[in-house]
């Protein structure tokens, strides 16, 4: 948790000294790339560092020390293929629909996708064999650190621009990436120790290709709103007055997004036990902590959002009504964050990908429409709506499931 805490500081001042350093139109750009990159890479990754929070575990349970061998080539094989093809077709549809200067900042940080994906998969690597505090680290602490370093670096000799930027945001991957290939292999050597690797590709593809689809769906929930307002008009500087707001209002998605990390091994065990006293009891110590951060969370938003959006420049400020809206939507998703995890590891995958795809298309005709008539508020607005329907809809399914499961 504390590193997690370090992590979002990190990543906050760099984002202030850019917001601060930076041009409104500048930062749009930028802004725009970031999250044009991130929705790819949740997409390079290949569903396959979710998948392997799943199996991992059991093969280490099972003593199939071939199959994981065999498992972690497979999957960082895999994220350096599919990043370099997603790239390479990122790039061509990106020079055909160019039309403005800001669209090049795109291409150049299509140029980190494969090294995004094969970090993000190695990091759930590092999680699944029960190394939690390693892997939040690396993702929290190394890659923001070395971004804010390098931004750092770059003002003070007065070459910041959003390609300096970018470059900056990707030195964090470039620099995480053979530390977390590293430690999987040390971690994995004395489990397959004399043992051949064995290969399963085509069911570990078709196994995580659901994992693929949630992971995208799950990235264009909440990335969308800054997406979309990139590459359609929009009036101003809206998306620079939204990117803040956003970014604050949903910190609060890294506490469930390292808690959530945490316990998915353990209720993959729990559920191939059938061992459903303790899961009680896990989902009871994950609510605690999860209500306590949350109640922090919007206290600090509702009482010093307009100071904390004053740290970019006075001229985000404005953005205030949107930042609690977004804070809102974010901390119902954060209370439910675990519900896809059950619908996931209890085959209960339709319902999911049928929850998240209807929520996602909601989502984005209410970005585009709500942008229209409200501009940034109206995109917050749409965030908070989809968001929230998404999170209360999976709990209900969730709990319907796990229902099923147990009278089975």
């Amino acid at each position: 948790m504390c590193a997690n805490i370090v992590g979002i500081l990190l990543a906050y001042a760099a984002t202030i000294l850019l917001a601060r350093n930076l041009e409104p139109s500048e930062f749009e750009s930028y802004i725009g790339a970031i999250a044009t990159l991130g929705l790819l890479a949740s997409l390079g990754e290949g569903g396959i560092g979710k998948y392997s929070l799943k199996i991992v575990p059991q093969y280490v349970l099972q003593k199939e020390a071939g199959l994981l061998g065999g498992f972690l080539r497979f999957a960082l094989g895999s994220a350096i293929l599919l990043g370099i093809l997603l790239a390479g077709l990122a790039a061509i549809i990106e020079l055909a629909v160019q039309v403005e200067e800001r669209e090049k900042v795109v291409l150049e940080a299509l140029v980190y996708l494969p090294v995004m994906a094969v970090v993000g998969v190695a990091i759930d690597f590092l999680l699944a064999f029960r190394m939690p505090v390693f892997a939040t680290l690396l993702a929290r602490i190394v890659i923001p650190l070395t971004t804010l370093i390098c931004i750092g670096l770059t003002i003070q000799a007065e070459r910041l621009s959003p390609s300096t930027a970018v470059f900056a945001f990707g030195a964090g991957s470039l620099i995480c990436l053979p530390i977390a290939i590293g430690a999987n292999f040390t971690k994995s050597e004395p489990l397959t120790l004399d043992s051949r690797p064995i290969f399963l590709a085509g069911p570990w593809f078709l196994n995580s290709l659901s994992f693929l689809v949630f992971s995208f769906l799950t990235a264009w929930i909440f990335r969308a709103p800054l997406v979309i307002m990139h590459h359609i008009p929009h009036s101003g500087n809206e998306l620079a007055l939204l990117a803040p707001a956003l970014e604050t209002g949903c910190l609060v998605l890294l506490l469930a997004k390292s808690t959530d990390k945490y316990f998915q091994p353990m209720i993959s065990e729990y559920l191939t036990t059938n061992n459903w006293a303790e899961g009680r009891k896990m989902r009871w110590l994950r609510l605690q902590w999860i209500g306590f951060g949350i109640t922090g969370f919007l206290g600090l938003v509702f009482f010093f959002g307009r100071t904390i959006l004053g740290w970019y420049g006075d001229k985000y400020v404005v953005a205030y009504p949107s930042l609690c809206v977004i804070a809102i939507g974010s901390s119902i998703w954060t209370i439910c964050s675990l519900a896809p995890t059950y619908l996931q590891y209890t085959d209960a995958l339709r319902r999911l990908l049928g929850s998240l795809l209807g929520h996602a298309i909601l989502l984005t005709v209410l970005t585009v429409w709500l942008n229209r008539m409200f501009g940034t508020f109206g995109v917050a607005l749409a965030y908070a709506v989809s968001i929230s329907s998404l999170s209360l809809c999976n709990m209900w399914l969730a709990s319907g499931r796990l229902r099923e499961v147990r009278q089975a």
